[in-house]
């Protein structure tokens, strides 16, 4: 009872907030279909999750979240907003968390034409680290990646692992898209790593450009993947 109170309040400030942003489209997501059939995948950063959501709402996604507890106030969150939501978490210590099934679920979406959205790096980090995940579903069927980044022009950054930010009230978010990369069906374990290379470098380019208090990472001059 308890829990599904805090759930419950958790909604009702993040509405209360959501009503108080703007926001500012930087174009769409390039689809090979002029007529929008095409399905995508949006590849964010972990620390943008909170801004990615609510900037895509009215636009229907399938995503992947945590079967944590942690995860159920952002599935509601994403299912009040009309995504498709599948639950699974990575494997830890070789126990598999539904991973494996979350995943095949959302292969399944994005195979008949729901486009998606993941945190690369998520959802335990490390941070700015692109796991394998965008790049094997990308791989399975087609589907190009677009790097994503809502960038708010007033933010809180939160002390925990990724820095997520929590855009602060009447703020306006920047929305932009990066130019789509296609993964090819065959794909070498080296090829992985340049893909996962090319998807965190195309994240970062967007926040460059577009954001004046960009200094870099220390890690862009070395191969930033993660397994």
């Amino acid at each position: 009872m308890l829990k599904a109170i805090l759930a419950w309040l958790i909604q009702a400030v993040i509405r209360l907030l959501n009503s108080t942003y703007r926001y500012r489209f930087g174009g769409q997501p390039t689809r090979r279909d002029p007529e929008g059939a095409d399905p995508y995948l949006l590849a964010i950063w972990h620390q943008n999750l909170f801004a990615g959501i609510l900037a895509q709402t009215g636009r229907r996604h399938v995503v992947i979240v945590s079967r944590s507890g942690d995860g159920d106030p952002v599935t509601q969150l994403c299912e009040r907003l009309g995504h498709v939501v599948a639950r699974g978490s990575s494997a830890s210590r070789g126990r598999d968390k539904g991973g494996r099934a979350a995943k095949e679920d959302m292969i399944e979406k994005l195979e008949a034409g729901l486009p998606g959205a993941l945190t690369v790096d998520g959802p335990r980090g490390p941070a700015h680290v692109v796991k394998p995940g965008i790049v094997e579903m990308a791989r399975r069927t087609g589907v190009p990646i677009v790097p994503y980044l809502p960038l708010p022009r007033r933010y809180w950054s939160m002390k925990s692992w990724d820095r997520l930010r929590l855009p602060k009230p009447f703020t306006r978010i920047d929305v932009y898209y990066g130019d789509p990369i296609a993964v090819p069906s065959e794909l070498t374990g080296a090829q992985f790593e340049h893909y996962q290379r090319l998807v965190a470098e195309a994240i970062d380019a967007l926040e460059a450009r577009h954001d004046p208090g960009f200094a870099g990472r220390d890690s862009l001059e070395t191969p930033r993947t993660g397994r």
